[in-house]
């Protein structure tokens, strides 16, 4: 593929920074400001969906996931926490799992607060500063998950294994990891059950095609 055309949703200081980066890598680019709102009929055609916000925006976040499955487009977010800079799941619809299994799985695995239910926890303020190197690293991480969302299967840049990748950087420790996402069973998004009705309208297409088979 040549040069993808990658559209990139800002939101705040750290996404507007992040954005710039990684648009500089992407001269087709085109950088949408959503920290007052938007709404995909705004969204121009593109290869490539990028949410960059200085907070998690999971409203805009599921609104993205949703046109991203409805357009069959890629798309992952970098988002920045207090503790955290984090660029995932890549999400590739009909072949990983979605954002909305990640959120299920994050709050599944979340340790129950003090006061609250298991993966309760409260919104956490935007970040109001950031260093230069934290915009490096969010972008050099953003760069590797557009080569994973647009590889081939086993292809150079290709996520190893179910994909859906998340990685982060520990603003406190400094260290960088990597996870991939497992898919919620019968998830409506990613993982619809088959329906009595799908499967009858498959045995049906399947005996049409074995009745056109010469000698029968």
């Amino acid at each position: 593929m040549t040069d993808p055309r990658l559209l990139i949703l800002a939101a705040g200081a750290f996404g507007a920074a992040v954005a710039e980066g990684l648009a500089a890598r992407h001269p087709g680019a085109t950088v949408l400001d959503v920290s007052r709102g938007t709404h995909p009929s705004l969204w121009p055609d593109s290869d490539l969906i990028v949410l960059a916000a200085g907070e998690d925006r999971e409203v805009l976040a599921d609104m993205v996931d949703a046109s991203a499955h409805a357009w069959k487009r890629p798309w992952f977010a970098v988002q920045a926490g207090p503790l955290d800079l984090r660029c995932g799941p890549v999400v590739v619809p009909g072949r990983t799992a979605c954002h909305q299994c990640y959120t299920r799985r994050r709050a599944q695995h979340t340790a129950p607060a003090a006061d609250g239910p298991r993966g309760g926890t409260a919104a956490a303020p935007p970040v109001s500063g950031y260093a230069p190197h934290h915009v490096a690293i969010a972008v050099g991480f953003a760069e590797q998950a557009v080569r994973e969302a647009l590889a081939e299967p086993g292809g150079p840049g290709a996520a190893e294994g179910i994909g859906a990748t998340v990685r982060s950087f520990g603003l406190v420790e400094g260290a960088t990891s990597a996870s991939a996402v497992v898919a919620v069973d019968r998830c409506r998004r990613c993982r619809p059950a088959r329906t009595p009705e799908s499967r009858l309208e498959r045995f049906a297409a399947l005996a049409a095609e074995l009745a056109a088979v010469p000698g029968r």
